[in-house]
């Protein structure tokens, strides 16, 4: 009965906004008379041979293909979708709803093979049968919104009427509808990537069911355009993602299918992707992964390196191919077909039709070393050569913690040389893992739950910590230098908002730069006020490591050496920390070892030093890494 009341007043306080939006029509932002037809996602009739050419000259696209039909040939013989939760989300099944209907919907338009829209059909059905879509996650809503809108307007003229009936009213009951409660509608409010998600799962079903639910539909994409500015503004002013690579691929691939999608429907994007930074989002994520083939993994990211369909997108929109020049090693190595629990390729159909029109022999290295990006979360990255597997890649950041998937990370950096990773970032742990152990998760105040997880607060990053005390959550720490010369690449972080709680401090900065194409060279001053302070300094890496002598730790990896070379202007203590096993550890933030819910870091260990800054002294420490052997001179 609960359910039902809520439904009758959110269809009263759709009907209500829909009366003001009837009033207001002469200041909606498009003519929708000139909407066109079926099929307007996307991919227009006849462009088809567009990607059949490109099929021919692009032997990466042929390949890729030729997996979404193999995908296709194995879902003929599997059992339909069902409602399954996992805790509280629905998401693992509308994301093989989004990857089995956009794959079957693209075969059938690419080969008019009868089986693959009867299989669509049967999904659909399915899907739109379901009771609820899990509106309480609306994530959930958002990404079954638009595999369901996709097969829709697809395979439209083929569906039988019966089916085109149960996807309308799918649509409206299941995803309109629910999006007008205020206990669902958060991500209308939202600066992160909820909001291009779940708006743009909306815009896909308004446009698709157009015709029949007009007055809705544009009462969806008018609100959705106002809404999805406050994710667009957090892209200002460089293009640097707030919640790291993972999340660019997640947030920005679903804002470019909205945006996509306005413009084949409706003739333009109504000048959201002029949006500042958006558009030079793509060239932080040409610099967002190393030589090592890992990303510069902060906040809740992994370090694995994701196809990234969407960046065809942008190559094709800003007319520089370069953008896509290290997505096509991942093809060729099978990033892109490769099948994941998570079906992180439900968008891969993106890459053939966002790159009809590219030629992928003529991709070109890009001619850039460093991207600084400043904003929410500032990044600086540096490399020193694209070749494959080649070259020196630094990552450094500021940001803070309360931010939306922060981690207690500021000062963090990450280091590859080849393809070897020596300073590396633990990364996200699985939030499935946490909640289903009643773990405080997404309360980010400063004393809450979250920083208690091993992999979250800063004892267990690349960074700095005094007096064994967390990170300041609301302390921002900015990138105040840079450095893009011929000897020298990198920038230099203030990290005093960060540390200084109670006027410990008068500054702390870190410079991180590589000198010469020849080593890493990190520089942190800290100066104290008018008590001593206690210096933590930590760094993560999956190598073995040995403290040679008093300056001196000697890290081995894959028949690899790299020495770290300390000195100060104070006395230190070099430490090797164990990181495998948090459990089996104590939490330095109290007389408490870490929960069991933390999950295992096999084959790494945390190396750095100790040390005390005394009253009113600036403490200046050096760590140089240094390839080969203890024999080598540093100038």
């Amino acid at each position: 009965m609960k359910v039902i009341l809520k439904i009758f007043s959110a269809i009263g306080l759709l009907g209500f906004f829909l009366s003001c939006h009837t009033q207001q029509a002469a200041t909606r932002s498009y003519d929708y008379l000139k909407l066109a037809n079926h099929p307007r996602l996307l991919l227009a009739e006849g462009e088809e041979k567009l990607i059949e050419s490109s099929l021919v000259r692009n032997p990466e696209f042929k390949r890729i293909d030729t997996y979404i039909k193999e995908v296709c040939e194995g879902l003929l013989a599997e059992p339909v979708l069902v409602f399954e939760k996992q805790g509280k989300r629905l998401l693992a099944v509308s994301r093989k709803a989004l990857t089995r209907l956009y794959y079957l919907s693209y075969s059938y338009r690419m080969t008019g093979d009868i089986r693959y829209l009867d299989r669509a059909e049967k999904e659909l059905n399915a899907v739109c049968s379901f009771e609820t879509w899990n509106p309480s996650h609306f994530l959930d809503v958002g990404e079954m919104c638009m595999a369901v809108a996709i097969a829709y307007d697809w395979l439209y003229d083929d569906l039988k009427e019966s089916t085109r009936e149960n996807v309308r009213k799918a649509i409206v009951e299941k995803a309109f509808v629910p999006s007008y409660m205020p206990e669902y509608a958060s991500f209308l409010e939202r600066h992160n990537n909820w909001n291009p998600v779940c708006n743009g799962g909306l815009v896909y079903g308004a446009l698709a069911i157009f015709e029949d639910e007009r007055e809705q539909s544009i009462a969806i994409i008018e609100r959705a355009l106002k809404s999805t500015v406050l994710p667009l503004q957090t892209y200002a002013p460089d293009g640097n993602y707030p919640e790291g690579p993972s999340y660019w691929n997640y947030g920005t691939s679903f804002q470019v299918m909205f945006l996509d999608a306005l413009e084949s429907a409706l003739g333009s994007d109504n000048g959201l992707s002029n949006a500042p930074g958006f558009m030079e989002s793509a060239y932080y994520m040409l610099f967002a992964s190393g030589p090592s083939g890992y990303y510069f993994n902060y906040y809740d990211c992994g370090r694995s390196v994701s196809a990234s369909a969407s960046m065809f997108w942008f190559a094709d929109k800003l007319d520089d191919p370069t953008l896509i020049y290290q997505e096509i090693p991942l093809i060729n190595k099978g990033i892109y077909t490769r099948k994941t629990n998570s079906d992180e390729e439900r968008l891969l159909p993106n890459a053939l039709i966002f790159g009809k029109n590219l030629t992928l022999s003529d991709v070109r290295a890009p001619s850039k070393n460093v991207f600084t990006g400043r904003g929410i979360t500032p990044v600086s990255i540096a490399r020193t050569s694209w070749k494959t597997g080649e070259g020196k890649y630094l990552g450094i950041k500021g940001g803070r913690a309360y931010d939306a998937h922060g981690h207690m990370d500021q000062g963090t950096f990450v280091y590859d040389v080849g393809n070897v990773r020596w300073a590396m970032d633990f990364g996200l742990q699985s939030y499935i893992t946490l909640e289903s152990k009643g773990v405080d998760l997404w309360n980010m105040e400063q004393h809450s739950q979250r920083w208690d997880i091993f992999r979250y607060n800063n004892l267990n990053h690349n960074t700095l910590t005094i007096n064994n005390q967390r990170h300041n959550v609301m302390g921002k720490a900015e990138i105040i230098e840079t450095y893009e010369g011929d000897r020298e690449l990198g920038a230099k972080v203030d990290l005093t908002p960060v540390l200084n709680f109670r006027d410990e401090l008068k500054t702390a900065t870190r410079k991180a730069r590589i000198v010469a194409d020849e080593y890493l060279e990190v520089e942190d001053l800290v100066e104290s006020n008018a008590e001593p302070v206690n210096l933590r300094w930590n760094m993560v890496t999956p190598s073995s490591a040995e403290i040679v002598d008093k300056q001196t730790i000697r890290l081995s990896q894959q028949g690899k050496i790299m020495l770290l070379l300390f000195d100060a202007n104070v006395p230190f203590k070099l430490v090797i920390r164990p990181s495998e096993n948090p459990s089996q550890y104590k939490c330095e933030f109290g007389d408490y070892n870490y929960g069991d819910y933390n999950q295992e870091n096999k084959g790494t260990v945390m190396v750095g030093f100790d040390a005390e800054i005394p009253a009113n002294t600036a403490g200046r420490f050096r760590v140089r890494f240094i390839e080969g052997s203890p024999g080598r001179s540093v100038k």
